[in-house]
C-alpha cells in the first residue's frame, strides 16, 4: 500500500496503529489507484511517524468484522462512519517505509509539527513526574490520549471526572477569553479604534483566529467542534451587536456539525457533549431556585451552589447515556468534581494553555508555565486516585434500552414542569405507568420464565455459553479470550451481553479448562459481577489471567467447587446438571497418562430439562472422547451438542457422536480463524448424522430455547 498518514499514530509498548489514506495498492506487481482509508496495525513499535507523511508498507488486508451478539458495540458501523471498511496488519516495523512527500498534506504536516512541539514541551516539563502526569497533560491540552493508561482512564471514569479529559467549552472558553481581552487591550491603545467603537468588535474578530487554531491543534473532536462553533457564534453576535441566546447557539453548533458530518450524531462524544450542555442551559434558564441563586450577590456560597447545580445538571443529563455506553455510575462524582474542576479547570488548563500560547514567542516562559502546572496536576491525579479507591466510588449497572432512555428524559422534563402546565400531572402519571410496565416486563423476563435457554456467544476463536434456568438462575460456561489478552473479551463482549439482558448476578461461573480462549474473559466477569460459585477442574496454570482470576475469587470469598464436589448431580428449578468428566483422580493420573492435556481434562457438563438435554464438552479431544464413550456412552445422548474444540478434526469422533446422537450442534469458532476451524471432515460427520449445525463465526450468537419438549433455535445474524 502507498498512502498518507491521516492522523497522529497511536503508540503502544508492542505495536503502532495509524490511519492510512491510500493512493494505490499493488498485488503481484500490478498497481491499482484507489481511494479510502485503512486502519493499519504494525506488530512492532515504529519510529517517529507523523500525520501527513507518505509511507508504503506490505500488509495483509481484512474487512472490519463485529462480534455478533445482542448488546455488543457495533464496531463495523463505528468504523464505517469514519469511512474505514478495511484493516491492515503489518508484521514488522521495517515493512513501513517513508516516502517523499506528495503534492498534498502540507497543512496536515504543519498541524502535526505544532502538536509535536507542544508534546515535546510537555515531555520536558514532566520529565521528573510519573508517566500518568505526562499522558493526562497531553490529553488536556492537545487532545492526545495515546499516552493515557487504562488505569488512568478507569480512575477518571470511577470519579465521574472523565469530562475533564475532553477538550471542550472550558478549554475553548479560556483561549477565547485570553485572546479577547488581549486584543481588546491592544486595540484600546488606539484612539482611532476607540472613536470608531471598534475595540470590542475588532477583538471579537481577531479572537476567532486563536480559537480556530487551537481547535485544529486539539484535533477537532465533536466536543471541541461544538465549543468552537458556540464561541464563534458568540463572538459574531458581538460583532453584529445582536442578542446572544445560549440555547440557539447550541442548536447552531449541532446543525453545523451535522451538516458537515451527519454521522457525528452517532458519536458518543457528540451525544454526551450536547446533552450535558443542553441540561446545564435548561436548568440555569428554567428552574426557579437556580434563577434566584443567579440573582443573588456573587459570594462564595452562591458560587458554590451554582457550581453544584451545574455539576448536577450535567450528571443527570448524561446519566442514561453513560449507563448505555459505559455501564457505570460514579457515586462520588459530585464530591470529586468539587475538587478536580477547580484544580484542573482553573489552574492546570489555564497555565498549560498560556504555555502553549507563549511557545512561539518564548520557549523558556512556556516551559516555566508548564512546570508550574505539572505539580498541580500530579497532586490532582493523586486526589483522583484516592477517590477512585473508595469501595463505593462507582457502581456497575445493567444497560438501559433505547425506550428506557427516552422514558428517563420524558420523566425528567415532566417532573421539572408538572406544576407549571396543565398537562404536567397527567403526563407524569402516564409516564409512571409506562415505567411500571417496563419494570414488570424485565422482572418477568429475568425471574418468572419457565423455560431453559442457552446462548452460545460469538467470542471469536474461543468459547462462552450462558445458561438461563427457570426462575432466573444464570450459569456462565467459559468466557472466551485471546492468547495475548490485548483485547478483553470479558469486558468488551461477554459483559455487555449480560448487562443488556439485565443480568448483574452470575450464580455459577464455570471454567471448563484454564486455556486463554476459555479463561481470560472470566476475569472481568468475576471482578464486576456478583458471582456466587465457581466450578473448575482445579488444574492450575502459570499465567497472569489464571492467577488474577484466583485472586479475585479469594478476595471476594467466592465458593470454588472441583470434580470431587461436582461428582453428584445438582438439580436447580427442575434442571438437572451433571458433571460427566474428568475423573476425580485425573490430576494423579496425569503424570502417567501423557494424553491428559488441558483440552482432554475439560469439564463436561450435561444439562437436562424434562425431555431435552444439552451437552457441553469443552475442548475434549480423541482420547477423552474415547474414555467418555467407554464409560458412559448411553448417558451421553443429548439433543443439543456444543461441538467440542471448536470443530477441530482432533475431536467429534464418530464413536463419540454415535453416543451423543445430537439433533443440533453449535460450533463456537472465530471468523476466518488461523486454525481454519471448523474442519471440513468434522462438518461432513455431522451432516452424515443428520445433525443441524449452527456456527457463531457465520451466524453470530446462537440462542436455543426449550420448554422441556421441543427446541427453538434463533441466531443473531440471518442464515
Amino acid at each position: 500500500m502507498i498512502g498518507t498518514v491521516d492522523a497522529r499514530p497511536e503508540l503502544f509498548p508492542d505495536k503502532t496503529r495509524f490511519i492510512l489514506k491510500t493512493e494505490s495498492l499493488s498485488r503481484e506487481g500490478i498497481f491499482h489507484n484507489v481511494t479510502g482509508a485503512v486502519r493499519v496495525t504494525v506488530r512492532e513499535p515504529v519510529g517517529p511517524l507523523r500525520a501527513g507523511e507518505r509511507v508504503t508498507c506490505h500488509a495483509k488486508l481484512r474487512e472490519v468484522h463485529n462480534f455478533n451478539n445482542p448488546g455488543d458495540f457495533d464496531y463495523r458501523r463505528h468504523m464505517g462512519f469514519q469511512n474505514i471498511w478495511v484493516t491492515a496488519s503489518v508484521s514488522r516495523a521495517s515493512a513501513v517505509i517513508r516516502m517523499p512527500p506528495g503534492k498534498t498534506g502540507y497543512s496536515a504536516r504543519a498541524i502535526a509539527s505544532a502538536r509535536d512541539a507542544v508534546s515535546m514541551l510537555i515531555d520536558r516539563a514532566t520529565a521528573q513526574r510519573p508517566d500518568g502526569v505526562r499522558g493526562v497533560m497531553k490529553a488536556l491540552l492537545i487532545g492526545d490520549r495515546t499516552a493515557l493508561s487504562q488505569e488512568m482512564r478507569d480512575t477518571f471514569g470511577r470519579t465521574g471526572t472523565a469530562h475533564l479529559l475532553a477538550i471542550s467549552g472550558l478549554h475553548i472558553g479560556i483561549v477565547a477569553t485570553l485572546a479577547f481581552w488581549g486584543f481588546r487591550f491592544i486595540l484600546g491603545r488606539s484612539e482611532r479604534v476607540l472613536l470608531a467603537a471598534w475595540a470590542t468588535k475588532g477583538a471579537a474578530i481577531l479572537s476567532l483566529f486563536p480559537v480556530l487554531s487551537y481547535g485544529v491543534l486539539a484535533g477537532m473532536s465533536p466536543a471541541t467542534q461544538r465549543a468552537v462553533i458556540m464561541v464563534a457564534v458568540f463572538l459574531t453576535a458581538l460583532l453584529f451587536e445582536r442578542e446572544r441566546d445560549a440555547m440557539n447557539t447550541l442548536a447552531v453548533a449541532a446543525l453545523v456539525i451535522l451538516l458537515t458530518s451527519p454521522t457525528a450524531l452517532f458519536a458518543i462524544s457528540f451525544q454526551l457533549s450536547f446533552t450535558a450542555v443542553f441540561a446545564i442551559l435548561y436548568m440555569l434558564g428554567n428552574l426557579s431556585f437556580v434563577i434566584q441563586l443567579k440573582g443573588r450577590p456573587p459570594n462564595l456560597f452562591t458560587r458554590l451552589a451554582l457550581f453544584l447545580c451545574v455539576s448536577a445538571a450535567a450528571i443527570l443529563g448524561t446519566l442514561p447515556l453513560a449507563l448505555y455506553y459505559f455501564n457505570q455510575i460514579s457515586l462520588v462524582g459530585m464530591l470529586a468534581n468539587c475538587f478536580m474542576v477547580p484544580l484542573i479547570g482553573f489552574a492546570v488548563v489555564p497555565l498549560g494553555l498560556l504555555g502553549v500560547l507563549f511557545l512561539p514567542v518564548s520557549s523558556t516562559v512556556a516551559l516555566c508555565l508548564m512546570k508550574v502546572a505539572a505539580p498541580i496536576l500530579a497532586w490532582s491525579l493523586s486526589l483522583a486516585a484516592s477517590f477512585s479507591e473508595w469501595p463505593f466510588a462507582a457502581a456497575r449497572t445493567v444497560t438501559p434500552s433505547l425506550i428506557e432512555i427516552g422514558l428517563y428524559y420524558a420523566l425528567f422534563f415532566a417532573v421539572l414542569n408538572y406544576r407549571s402546565t396543565r398537562w404536567g400531572k397527567p403526563v407524569l402519571l402516564c409516564l409512571l405507568v409506562i415505567l411500571l410496565a417496563d419494570v414488570s416486563y424485565w422482572v418477568r423476563e429475568r425471574f418468572c420464565r419457565g423455560d431453559l435457554r442457552m446462548t452460545v456467544l460469538d467470542v471469536g476463536q474461543g468459547s462462552s455459553a450462558l445458561l438461563e434456568l427457570p426462575g432466573g438462575v444464570c450459569i456462565l460456561v467459559d468466557g472466551g479470550g485471546f492468547y495475548d489478552n490485548r483485547f478483553d473479551v470479558g469486558a468488551r463482549v461477554v459483559a455487555p451481553f449480560l448487562w443488556q439482558k439485565k443480568i448483574a448476578t452470575v450464580d455459577i461461573l464455570v471454567l471448563s479448562h484454564p486455556h486463554p480462549d476459555h479463561l481470560n474473559g472470566l476475569v472481568f466477569i468475576a471482578d464486576h459481577f456478583n458471582v456466587r460459585e465457581t466450578w473448575m477442574t482445579r488444574e492450575a496454570v502459570q499465567t497472569r489471567p489464571y492467577h488474577a482470576l484466583m485472586d479475585i475469587i479469594s478476595d471476594k470469598g467466592i465458593q470454588v467447587k472441583g470434580p470431587e464436589a461436582l461428582a453428584r448431580p445438582l438439580t436447580i428449578h427442575g434442571v438437572r446438571i451433571e458433571t460427566l468428566y474428568p475423573p476425580i483422580d485425573f490430576l494423579e493420573r496425569k503424570s502417567q497418562e501423557g494424553w491428559r492435556t488441558g483440552n482432554n481434562n475439560s469439564l463436561v457438563l450435561k444439562v437436562s430439562f424434562k425431555d431435552v438435554s444439552f451437552l457441553l464438552p469443552g475442548d475434549t479431544e480423541v482420547e477423552a472422547e474415547r474414555e467418555l464413550a467407554d464409560a458412559a456412552c448411553g448417558h451421553l445422548k443429548s439433543n443439543v451438542l456444543v461441538v467440542p474444540h471448536h470443530g477441530s478434526r482432533t475431536s467429534s469422533t464418530m464413536m463419540f457422536l454415535k453416543c451423543v446422537q445430537p439433533d443440533v450442534g453449535v460450533i463456537s469458532s472465530g471468523w476466518k480463524n488461523i486454525f481454519r476451524f471448523p474442519h471440513d471432515q468434522v462438518l461432513d460427520r455431522y451432516q452424515a448424522m443428520g445433525c443441524e449445525i449452527y456456527r457463531t463465526d457465520l451466524q453470530g450468537a446462537v440462542t436455543i430455547t426449550t420448554d422441556g419438549k421441543g427446541l427453538d433455535v434463533k441466531t443473531f445474524l440471518p442464515e
